[in-house]
């Protein structure tokens, strides 16, 4: 994990944060859910190494690479 990487990201969720306080005001409980939920998200994404992780097919081959077996 790289912390400048994280440190970056935070620095960046504030200005977001900072620059749309105005129209963050004006929107429903719907749309200031949804939009520090989108914020949440690339902060937890900024803590995983994701150059490093599985991808998409090697966990469905993991997942179902023994079921083929059994079934052949």
């Amino acid at each position: 994990m790289n912390w400048g990487i994280v440190l970056t990201i935070q620095v960046i969720v504030w200005l977001i944060v900072i620059v749309e306080w105005k129209q963050l005001k004006k929107l429903s409980r719907k749309g200031k859910v949804l939009f520090s939920s989108l914020l949440l998200i690339s902060v937890i994404f900024s803590f995983l190494n994701l150059e490093t992780l599985a991808g998409p097919r090697t966990v469905l081959d993991q997942i179902f690479g023994p079921l083929g077996d059994i079934l052949e």
